[in-house]
């Protein structure tokens, strides 16, 4: 059985003919003259559309709203550290059968599919380098579907579900919605759930959401919140008001809970190991805490350690880049540039030793810990929420939040940015 991609085989000459400069057919034939090295080669990166799908351990669920043009294309980047990469194949039933799929010199990859609603895909992708190792296809195996809901209504759904546990003090149910890719320390959230429905009665949270940014299978909601509980060692009514975020991943056919920030509706007995980062616009807001023998009260929310330099806010136009010094140039090949924005993508500039640009996986300039950690490409596309940075020649890294666009939000495809909101910070 083959691959029933729809229009595929004859997509494929427009689209690559487009996007790839293709090596010599002579070389390309070459790609079977096995050496002697065991160096294998590794699939650096994996995206479905915006979605990566480079650490995705079972299975990966897109619904129809996160389709483009109805399809999915998977591309990606194969490399290996002896020899050149000579083939790319990909599976969508386990194995069976294999496609070999377009590449060029660099290992860039992409093909398209147009997926059946409810059908399940056991995709798996391999490379082959020209000193004849292969990949280990285990670490790119998993099941594919699409399934047919909105994924928005679903993360706002699990967000209200999460409401409805904690303020019916049901801590059991409230971890069956958590992922066990908590980004905070999940035994300190259960035990913090334990300790809140011990100290406070009564609890009412009435969330007004401002504003959800879909990211790589995730939704960051921002809201705002009224808050009132009853201290249950004094009987004292207690109430506060802030902004705040909850980060939700899709797990199988729903969405779960993978990231608080402060300051917490969720755990507020344990902040420093449940939050991971500080909400921006909270700092300095009274919000409500409880010391370890259940005294509860109002204090000023705290800025986390990175917070010291303060967010400044540019507007970065196509072919503009934003300077180290926060001063915003024109940066058409990359001069003077920590990073810059070019056909639709963050880019790094000259003064990056690597050329590549870091896609983190912290949602607020106040989580960012150096060295910077994520997945890294000379060429990203801005997702609304996410953070990009770039490690400079001295040591120091630049980070840019990219906040929204011409667009709004969700994926932003090559060319359709014309000005986007960023913050950003240099970071020592």
């Amino acid at each position: 059985m083959k691959f029933k991609f729809s229009q595929l085989r004859t997509l494929w000459g427009v689209l690559f003919a487009a996007i790839f400069l293709w090596a010599p057919l002579a070389a390309q034939a070459q790609w079977w003259s096995f050496g002697s090295n065991s160096n294998r080669p590794v699939i650096s990166e994996l995206l479905f559309n915006s979605i990566s799908a480079l650490r995705v351990e079972r299975q990966l669920y897109m619904s129809t709203d996160e389709l483009q043009q109805n399809k999915i294309t998977v591309r990606g980047r194969s490399e290996v550290g002896q020899g050149k990469i000579g083939r790319v194949e990909a599976s969508l039933d386990n194995g069976v059968t294999w496609t070999a799929i377009p590449f060029n010199e660099q290992g860039l990859f992409a093909f398209e599919f147009a997926p059946e609603i409810g059908r399940a895909y056991p995709f798996r992708i391999r490379s082959l380098s020209t000193t004849g190792q292969v990949s280990e296809e285990a670490d790119n195996a998993f099941e594919f579907k699409l399934v047919k809901d909105d994924s928005r209504q679903l993360a706002r759904a699990a967000f209200e579900k999460l409401l409805q546990r904690y303020m019916a003090r049901d801590r059991s149910g409230f971890m069956q919605l958590v992922s066990n890719q908590f980004a905070g320390d999940a035994v300190a959230l259960d035990s913090a759930l334990g300790n809140d429905f011990r100290f406070f009665d009564s609890i009412r949270i009435e969330p007004v959401i401002r504003q959800m940014a879909a990211s790589n299978s995730r939704w960051i909601i921002h809201f705002s919140f009224t808050r009132q509980v009853r201290s249950t060692k004094t009987g004292q009514m207690l109430k506060d008001q802030a902004q705040s975020a909850v980060t939700l991943v899709r797990d199988g056919e729903d969405f779960k809970l993978v990231e608080l920030a402060a300051p917490l509706i969720f755990g507020v007995s344990d902040p420093g190991n449940v939050a991971t980062y500080v909400a921006e616009g909270s700092a300095g807001r009274p919000v409500l805490t409880v010391d370890d023998a259940g005294n509860a009260s109002t204090a000023n929310q705290q800025r986390s350690s990175t917070a010291a330099t303060p967010i400044r806010d540019a507007r970065i136009l196509q072919g503009q880049g934003v300077t180290r010094s926060g001063n915003v140039v024109p940066c058409g090949s990359g001069q003077n540039c920590a990073i810059r924005l070019w056909d639709g993508k963050f880019e790094a500039g000259a003064d990056v030793p690597s050329a590549l640009v870091i896609e983190l996986s912290d949602s607020s300039l106040d989580a960012v810990q150096l060295p910077l950690l994520g997945s890294s490409s000379a060429a990203v596309l801005p997702q609304p929420g996410k953070l990009y940075g770039v490690e400079l020649s001295d040591g120091t890294a630049f980070v840019v939040r990219y906040v929204s666009g011409s667009t709004g939000p969700g994926a932003m495809p090559p060319g359709a940015i014309t000005t986007a909101n960023i913050q950003y910070r240099h970071f020592r």
